[in-house]
């Protein structure tokens, strides 16, 4: 068989053109004919036709086939390819689900009254433009794309979004409605400044880096089980190639509406950090990161283990309190962090701080010298009598100094900023314990006291509610080796539940999990009756939508839904295949709360942004608590096997009972 080589080849359009090359040359004798190569490549001939017009610019009948045969076995072909990617320019998107109203430009039955399909289709989405300007009405997004129907014939497609309550576009055409499904796209164009040829010969450039370049140049993979599309919009073309991942960083959100900048959920944390000067609220937020507002407060406090707005304002309070360290007023501290009034800064920040922000910016700045040294010296055990021989005065008169500037005494101050000190420590982390021997407190109870006295709460307590969040990459790459993972075949589950958000709005969803699990529980009862059984079955926890809320749901797997209440959920989840990861523990409702974080951390944020090729966005994610025991599982694809052991479900289900 001849060797073909190709300028720089390696993406897919290069493969299947080499194929049709080869072809060509080992059948010196035979009438080639586009229906034979579409025949020999699994391709309708409208399809192929449309590919090789725009990989060689021409079509099968204006090429010189002996030409090509005359070099069979040289590895070459009498053709060249300047790789025009300077011009292109790229960025990605995410798009939703969209319902497409199409018409067929060319069918498998018609032939292109022009050279090109490419050159007829662009004609139809231009004419469409132009009657809408002539109408006065909005330009809407035009798709091109190829499509097959039941019986696999191909149609060249052009179609717009399908608006609500509407059916099928009426036209002289036959019109087929498409769904194109929500996915993160590359998306090519050219660059504004590149003029000087025809959009047609323009699109052609970009739609072949596309198609023969990109993928192999950055190893980014294309989704084939997706349709990529051309898209006309505001005068200009775009190539959509649909993805396999998601794109996690510097990339745009695409709506109808506007592009926007897409947050992982470990950027969260960063992005209020960047905007806290701004007024910050959960509308907004789960505006910026896609949410809506109920469901993202609850997923922020599973991953972070604090309210949103608790989380908020003490980030607020912890720069204004920065702020104030650096000489500004507080009046000017409360307008720059977007506080609706002074008194409402004040109040919180005495919440948060134990003094006013008046004291504490007074406290900063009065007698610095004497502050830098009881600073320097926190760790030690300070006295009135060793401070006034410090700065060399009386013991009675240094009390009196003291006094009349810090409204306090020496030992009295000492031992409230020793406290502010502890909790700063308490808010990095550290334990309270080893926080108060290491500020010279002589017994854990002295600390308590003297820190309530100040923060009006425990040392513990403070040290759980602390600004900073858990660091989300840290975590997993602390904690994962503590999840074991197997995967499995299983059957069809259909289960039934309720709501477990409280009023249906802000919760803590580990909290309100192990609340209800509790075997002794009014709601641990409930959830038995639906079975019949006292004991119960094992339970299933999922995110549902339900409209256009999105509830947690906490019920047993029932054999069906005959006879449920009327306020019960009803859900099935699919068969197939699932990755089901478990702790190292032998007993997780010990401290459900903190295992249920674990998981969100470790399998939800580390394991599935690791493995997003093999997971199957079809099919629910659920948790099962059965035995004592969590079991997390994750849809996956096929090929979704990791080089772990397989287990099918029976067999899964009788380690679980063990």
């Amino acid at each position: 068989m001849a060797q073909v080589s190709f300028q720089d080849a390696g993406g897919r359009l290069y493969g299947e053109m080499q194929k049709c090359i080869i072809y060509i040359q080992n059948h010196p004798d035979q009438d080639i004919t586009m229906e034979d190569l579409a025949g020999r490549m699994a391709y309708a001939p409208i399809q192929l036709s449309y590919l090789f017009d725009l990989f060689f610019e021409k079509s099968l009948e204006e090429w010189d086939i002996e030409k090509i045969r005359a070099y069979q076995g040289k590895g070459k072909i009498p053709y060249e390819r300047v790789i025009d990617k300077e011009n292109t320019e790229i960025c990605f998107v995410r798009r939703r689900e969209q319902k497409i109203v199409a018409e067929s430009i060319l069918s498998e039955k018609e032939k292109s009254q022009k050279g090109s399909f490419l050159e007829a289709a662009m004609e139809k989405v231009e004419e469409h433009a132009k009657d809408n300007w002539r109408k006065r009405t909005s330009t809407e997004e035009r798709m091109l794309f190829w499509w097959h129907d039941s019986e696999y014939r191909f149609h060249f497609l052009s179609g717009r979004e399908q608006s609500k309550n509407e059916g099928k576009e009426r036209g002289e055409r036959e019109t087929f409605e498409v769904v194109l499904e929500a996915s993160d796209y590359a998306v090519f164009t050219w660059k504004e400044n590149f003029t000087g040829r025809a959009a047609e010969s323009m699109l052609k450039m970009v739609l072949k880096y596309a198609l023969c370049d990109w993928e192999t140049e950055n190893q980014i993979w294309y989704d084939q089980n997706k349709i990529y599309f051309i898209s006309y919009e505001n005068g200009k073309y775009y190539v959509y190639m649909p993805l396999q991942k998601r794109i996690q960083e510097n990339y745009k959100i695409k709506s109808t509406k506007q592009e926007r900048k897409i947050y992982g959920l470990n950027e969260w944390i960063d992005y209020i950090d960047e905007h806290i000067k701004e007024e910050l609220t959960a509308k907004n937020l789960a505006t910026v990161f896609g949410y809506s507002e109920r469901h993202f407060r609850n997923v922020f406090q599973i991953y972070y283990d604090i309210k949103l707005n608790d989380y908020i304002r003490r980030r607020k309070l912890y720069f204004a309190a920065q702020e104030l360290k650096k000489g500004k007023k507080p009046e000017t501290v409360a307008r720059q962090y977007a506080f609706k009034s002074s008194s409402r800064f004040s109040r919180a920040f005495h919440e948060e701080y134990g003094m006013t922000p008046e004291k504490y910016y007074k406290e900063e700045f009065r007698n610095e010298e004497w502050i830098r040294y009881i600073d320097e010296h926190m760790k030690e055990e300070l006295t009135a009598e060793q401070l006034a021989k410090e700065f060399h005065y009386s013991k009675d008169h240094f009390r009196k100094e003291f006094q009349d500037v810090f409204g306090m005494g020496p030992i009295t101050y000492i031992t409230q900023r020793k406290v502010q000190f502890a909790a700063k420590a308490l808010r990095e982390g550290k334990l309270p314990a080893e926080v108060g021997k290491e500020y010279g407190f002589c017994s854990r109870n002295g600390f308590d006291k003297a820190f309530r006295r100040v923060f009006y709460t425990s040392p513990a307590k403070y040290a759980r509610a602390g600004a900073k969040v858990v660091n989300l990459d840290r975590y997993y790459s602390e904690y994962k080796d503590k999840i074991k993972i197997s995967y499995i075949d299983m059957d069809e589950i259909k289960m039934a539940g309720w709501t477990i958000i409280a009023n249906r709005r802000e919760a803590d969803i580990p909290a309100q999990l192990a609340f209800w699990l509790d075997e002794h529980s009014p709601q641990y009862r409930k959830l038995n009756a639906l079975t019949g059984e006292e004991k119960g079955r094992d339970k299933i926890a999922l995110w549902y939508q339900e409209k256009e809320n999105i509830e947690y749901i906490l019920g047993p797997i029932v054999e069906s839904f005959d006879n449920l209440p009327e306020d019960a959920f009803q859900v099935t989840i699919a068969a197939g295949r699932y990755a089901v990861f478990e702790s190292d523990q032998e007993n997780d409702m010990e401290n459900l709360p903190e295992t249920v974080r674990m998981f969100a951390r470790c399998v939800l944020y580390g394991w599935i942004r690791e493995h997003r090729d093999e997971l199957s966005l079809q099919r629910l994610t659920f948790e099962r608590y059965t035995s004592q025991k969590m079991y997390l599982y994750v849809p996956v694809s096929e090929k979704g096997t990791g080089g772990n052991e397989r287990k099918d479900e029976k067999n899964f289900e009788k380690q679980s009972e063990k």
